[in-house]
């Protein structure tokens, strides 16, 4: 289980409560070569797990197909496919039907709406039910390494359940959406199973850019 959920999070912020000022640039759809930068953070320590960076090496009507490449020497590239969502669907590890939780844009306060997720590995054929709720919360600007951003607050809670032993984990995230770089900036990433917090993860923007 807990290999199923760090490829679901595999995936320093500053909260402003003045008025939501409107981003100046549009970068419109997201286009081959865009890429994105983060670093992952353990969400108790502050300690950096894993730095990694996402290019998308193709889009059609269904999805967007990304490279994603972490830092280290010991590692390799492998390709992550997303909907047009940003729901992730397949990371070569893990297949999810229809998609796991994505950012159903446009976004407004007080929009909500439910997910509900098939995993099944690839490798071994282990099986998760992942059933919540994912809703719009509110407006604020985050500051990260990558830059300072006008964002929306999207908040996600659900309950994954094993197919083998009915196991239950309660699963929570939080996105800090940012329109002008059609991604998030921020993500957290915490799990609780028997009354006890499990896993938590941040996932910080370092870095972004459009292919020319």
């Amino acid at each position: 289980m807990t290999r199923h959920i760090m490829a679901i999070a595999l995936v320093a912020s500053v909260f402003c409560s003045g008025t939501w000022a409107a981003q100046s640039d549009d970068p419109g759809p997201v286009r081959v070569g865009d890429r994105w930068s983060y670093d992952l953070k353990d969400g108790a320590t502050g300690d950096l797990r894993q730095a990694f960076t996402y290019v998308v090496a193709e889009i059609n009507d269904r999805e967007i197909i990304t490279r994603l490449t972490p830092k280290g020497h010991e590692n390799r590239t492998q390709t992550v496919v997303y909907d047009l969502n940003w729901a992730i669907v397949d990371n070569g590890d893990w297949q999810y039907r229809p998609g796991e939780v994505g950012i159903k844009t446009p976004l407004h306060i007080g929009k909500e709406w439910r997910w509900d997720v098939n995993a099944k590995n690839m490798r071994d054929g282990r099986a998760f039910r992942t059933t919540g709720v994912v809703k719009v919360v509110g407006k604020e600007q985050v500051t990260t390494q990558g830059g300072f951003f006008d964002t929306f607050r999207v908040e996600a809670k659900g309950r994954l359940v094993s197919a083998s032993d009915q196991r239950s984990t309660m699963v929570s995230h939080v996105f800090w959406y940012a329109p002008a770089i059609n991604r998030w900036v921020k993500r957290t990433f915490e799990t609780r199973s028997e009354g006890r917090l499990r896993d938590s993860v941040t996932e910080e923007l370092t870095g972004y850019s459009r292919k020319p």
